[in-house]
């Protein structure tokens, strides 16, 4: 008996969906008749009419035939009843008024009847906005209340309302199966505190969280905000922690386009539908992505048909609540955007030959993303490893940066080691560089302090060759990328990556080449990085490893890090050592602690921190500047020069000589002794880990502690 009514339910339903646009019709119809109608009841103000019968019946038709135009003519036929909104509303109040005029033009001068009561126009419009209007929203709140009542979604409460937060509160109410359930709002603009909208309330500032939270217990934090407001990003983080809530955010404009060309095309038609932009600006991009590849959004900003922030508000709501994410550590991490000096950068870069060494790697391969967007003539990849070399190459040729079919074919990927000086001959003789980035070396402490010979051939014989063989065709640039690490060394890697430095420095007196070197800490999501290593940890189910509960680094976004090498590299006249402003250090255990947050989980009770003391080689914090550097500002953000008094030019070479004569014997004991005769202050430090009685208790500590004594101020 169930299944037979069941069918029975679903061939009347499918019967419906099939004819709704008639349906639909004919319930207009019926709308504009019972409006009628009512007209001339409350115009007599009575339910029967005698007395004008005759004259509804006779003109009722040519109503409903002029009412039907203006309905199809509107589209409304083909409006969603549970999305009806204010837009609708515009296409009834406009086809109804446009209705009535033409009725009261046929009745009052074609037909000539002027009996026909004026009033009777005026109240058939109100009456029918009033019911045509009215059902749908009825219809629309209806199903809303449902639907929401049939969801056990989870409790959001957001924070921006804005309006892209209040399209996303509008998403969760109206999609119920994504299964979130708007608790409030929280907005910086004290005027909206205490309002609402779609029925959420707005608690008030980012400070009232910790009550909010309390009260209202949501299970999830969105922010709607901008994504450059990192500032409120990291206290929203903050203010929640103590809560274990997972926080999620709106993308960002890479992470919301698409390389697809038909779905560019229809990204292109919403564009122009919402008169964003024009019918041929949305073709000349398209024409564009389709030879030059890349995506029709980033055509369009560069083009200068609409800015970024307006694209990434509209992307946003076009994707609704879906396009939502998990809050990063780079989120956390991430500083007010760089203004690099594109006008600098470019006159330095473009139409020139430029060469990276050590291409395939994190800083190597940024670099080469960034250099192509100046158009060089040629970009010559330097690396001998293979993988990463194939990689980047290949993303390059793919690459939206192009600016002509050509280009791929000057992108010049070489598999060598800059330890074999035939093959730079060869490639320098050939290609002929004119600005050189040294990015290649051995960058791992705990391995280099188990393989010093090889520490010392690539990052000291390595730089050395490139240098040479680099003043020797009078190249005009040389960068080269040094570390923090080489600031008062504790590692072989800092003293070997220091005699670079030193080297670097000695080669711009004594050759037309300009040698400059850039210095700065850690980057995010490098090769080998922390963050790389705690992932895959966490992954496993912990416990993450931390060597010392007070170790501090200092870290910055690959990206940004890449664009104040490039500013530097341009301002440098030749024997500067720049260093990056790296805003702060972070403790190593914060670190670890934010990442178990935003992975979901609680940190010391469901994953674990473990503390296995110091490596060999490794300090509890980093420094910038040696103690006997000068130290002088610029007038560029986040940039100083560093200013060192090298060894001479004699001391250096006996030092080249020496290590030479290790190498050749692979006299590894002998490396840190002699270093040290020309880097005085290169000593290995141990300092013993505390004893803490339960390894895995938390740590009272917060994130972002300032160690303002090594501050930089730009």
């Amino acid at each position: 008996m169930f299944e037979t009514n069941n069918n029975s339910y679903q061939a009347i339903k499918e019967f419906i969906v099939k004819y709704r646009y008639v349906f639909v019709t004919l319930i207009h119809l019926i709308q504009v008749a019972l409006a009628n109608y009512l007209a001339f009841a409350l115009r007599l103000e009575s339910i029967f009419l005698p007395a004008y019968l005759k004259q509804l019946l006779l003109y009722l038709p040519i109503l409903l035939v002029i009412r039907l135009g203006f309905y199809f003519q509107a589209g409304l036929y083909k409006s969603h009843l549970r999305y009806s909104g204010i837009h609708d509303m515009l296409k009834i109040l406009k086809s109804a008024t446009l209705g009535s005029i033409v009725f009261f033009i046929v009745i009052r001068y074609l037909i000539g009847d002027t009996s026909y009561p004026l009033s009777i126009y005026i109240l058939d419009l109100l009456l029918l906005l009033v019911i045509s209007g009215g059902s749908r929203l009825s219809v629309r709140v209806a199903l809303g209340k449902y639907l929401h009542s049939q969801s056990s979604g989870k409790r959001m409460l957001v924070i921006g309302a804005s309006g892209i937060g209040e399209k996303m509160v509008r998403d969760m109410k109206s999609h119920p199966q994504y299964g979130y359930n708007p608790v409030g709002f929280i907005d910086e603009d004290l005027g909206k505190k205490g309002l609402t909208i779609h029925g959420v309330p707005i608690f008030g500032q980012i400070t009232m969280i910790p009550e909010v939270i309390e009260k209202h217990k949501p299970d999830e934090i969105l922010v709607s905000m901008s994504s450059s407001n990192n500032e409120d990003i990291r206290k929203v983080f903050e203010l929640s922690k103590p809560f274990n809530i997972p926080i999620k955010k709106l993308p960002e404009l890479n992470d919301i386009l698409n390389d697809d060309i038909s779905e560019s095309a229809k990204i292109g038609q919403r564009l122009i539908a919402a008169d964003l932009v024009t019918q041929n600006q949305v073709q000349e991009a398209l024409a564009l992505q389709k030879t030059k590849e890349g995506k029709l959004g980033s055509r369009l900003v560069k083009l200068g048909y609409i800015t970024e922030e307006k694209l990434v508000s509209f992307l946003i709501k076009y994707n609704g609540i879906s396009s939502i994410k998990s809050l990063s550590l780079e989120d956390l991490l991430q500083r007010e955007p760089v203004n690099t000096n594109i006008k600098i950068v470019n006159e330095f870069v473009s139409g020139k030959s430029v060469m990276v060494t050590g291409a395939g790697g994190s800083i190597g391969s940024e670099l080469c993303r960034q250099i192509i967007k100046y158009n060089p003539s040629n970009l010559i990849l330097f690396d001998r490893y293979e993988n990463g070399l194939y990689e980047i190459d290949n993303e390059l040729k793919r690459s939206e940066h192009r600016d002509s079919k050509q280009l791929g074919n000057n992108i010049i990927s070489v598999i060598g080691d800059i330890l074999d000086t035939s093959t730079l001959e060869h490639v320098f003789s050939k290609h002929k560089p004119q600005i050189i980035f040294h990015a290649a070396a051995h960058k791992h402490v705990p391995l280099m302090e188990e393989n010093p010979i090889e520490a010392v051939k690539n990052n000291i014989f390595g730089t050395k060759n490139i240098i040479d063989v680099t003043s020797k065709h009078d190249v005009e640039s040389f960068v080269m990328i040094s570390t923090d690490k080489a600031v008062n060394p504790s590692s072989i890697m800092g003293a070997t990556k220091r005699i670079a430095e030193f080297l670097t420095i000695r080669m711009n007196s004594c050759s037309s080449t300009r040698f400059t070197t850039v210095r700065f800490g850690n980057v995010l999501g490098s090769n080998g990085s922390v963050v790389t290593t705690f992932k895959g940890l966490l992954k496993q189910g912990g416990p993450l490893t931390v060597t010392h509960p007070d170790m501090k680094r200092y870290f910055m976004l690959i990206p940004e890090a890449v664009q104040l090498v490039l500013t530097a590299s341009a301002l440098g006249n030749g024997g500067e050592i720049f260093v990056l402003d790296m805003g702060e250090q972070i403790k190593i255990v914060e670190l670890a602690e934010n990442i178990i947050r935003l992975s979901g989980f609680i940190p010391h009770k469901e994953i674990k921190i473990e503390y296995t003391g110091l490596r060999p080689g490794e300090k509890m914090y980093e420094e910038l500047f040696d103690e006997s550097e000068k130290v002088i500002p610029t007038s560029r953000e986040k940039l100083r020069i560093a200013v060192p008094t090298p060894p001479s030019k004699e001391d250096l070479n006996k030092l080249i000589s020496k290590l030479k004569h290790i190498v050749k014997n692979n006299y590894a004991d002998e490396v840190i002794p002699t270093l040290q005769r020309i880097i005085h202050n290169f000593k290995s430090p141990y300092i013993p880990i505390p004893k803490i009685p339960s390894m895995t208790n938390k740590i009272p500590v917060k994130v972002n502690s300032r160690g303002k004594q090594h501050r930089l101020r730009t």
